[in-house]
């Protein structure tokens, strides 16, 4: 295993370079004999006990989709999981899966697509519909409200890219068990319409921030809504955590269920639904600093005999 290692992270270096200094509300993992930072892509999960062990290659994803699709691949094809974490309910799994399919009937898949299917935009107008109903203002606001929000689908991995594609492929291929360890899209856009308030829809819509916070990341231009354009920009661990500092002060309670709730769901699929000794997940970048958070303090609490 440790030979795979050295060849995981000795693959990933040659993708460009690491950067391990990223400003994070997670201090813990830096330091944890549980969680290694291979690269800036690339985490090493280790469990705490002989029992059941297996390590987990933790995969944030943040380029466009055809370099993080290669990436994965490759991981994949040199660590040969037994189990594969991917950021999808079953739903969009299912949605991926009808896509690839129809692919496949007309022409070879193209990775650089996005095949999320209709049904993510559809959720996406019914969660804007719970606000709707006041008018061409109030759907003009709305209109550039939702191009914000799907930012942050972006942002938070809602909108599966190309590199779940990949991983669905080569586990298929390998005979590893898909594990989807999100919460259903539904279920994210329902709690997130019972947080946000219309005055909320203003403040994303308009532009609008509150003073006194952290500085949004390098390229925002302090344009609160310019998230979607901004998301591009985000290539390192240490741009996405600003952003998911900036986005915590602003909306606390959309952020919580875009990023917090997610982060805790998705480790908790890792911790007890994927089995074997090898583990490949892959989320996005904006997960990476919550999973191996959350990770060390299961590890830690398994070792001490509280769980």
């Amino acid at each position: 295993m440790a030979r795979t290692l050295r060849r995981a992270s000795a693959l990933y270096h040659s993708w460009g370079p690491v950067s391990l200094t990223q400003t994070t509300t997670y201090a813990t993992a830096a330091t944890s004999p549980y969680v290694t930072h291979a690269t800036e892509t690339l985490s090493i999960l280790r469990s705490s006990t002989g029992v059941g062990t297996h390590e987990v290659y933790l995969v944030g994803t943040a380029h466009v989709s055809a370099e993080s699709a290669r990436e994965v691949r490759e991981l994949m094809r040199l660590v040969k999981p037994t189990s594969v974490m991917v950021e999808l309910c079953d739903e969009r799994l299912r949605s991926m899966r009808e896509k690839l399919a129809k692919n496949r009937a007309q022409s070879d898949s193209d990775h650089s697509s996005n095949p999320r299917g209709e049904f993510v935009m559809q959720a996406v107008k019914d969660f804007a519909g719970a606000f709707g109903g006041g008018g061409d203002a109030r759907d003009g606001l709305l209109g550039a409200a939702m191009k914000t929000m799907y930012g942050f689908f972006k942002l938070t991995g809602l909108e599966p890219g190309g590199e779940f594609i990949v991983a669905i492929e080569e586990a298929d291929r390998l005979g590893a068990d898909i594990v989807c360890g999100d919460r259903n899209v539904r279920d994210t856009l329902r709690r997130v319409r019972e947080k946000l308030t219309f005055t909320d829809v203003v403040n994303i819509a308009t532009g609008h921030e509150k003073p006194g916070g952290p500085p949004p990341p390098p390229g925002m231009d302090g344009e609160f809504g310019d998230v979607e354009k901004v998301v591009e920009l985000l290539k390192t661990r240490a741009a996405i955590a600003q952003m998911r500092e900036f986005m915590r002060y602003q909306l606390p309670d959309v952020a919580r269920v875009f990023v917090d709730e997610r982060d805790t769901i998705m480790t908790d699929a890792i911790v007890n639904r994927c089995r074997g000794e090898r583990v490949v997940a892959v989320v996005g970048m904006a997960h990476m600093d919550g999973i191996e958070h959350y990770w060390d303090l299961a590890q830690k609490r398994k070792r001490l005999g509280q769980s």
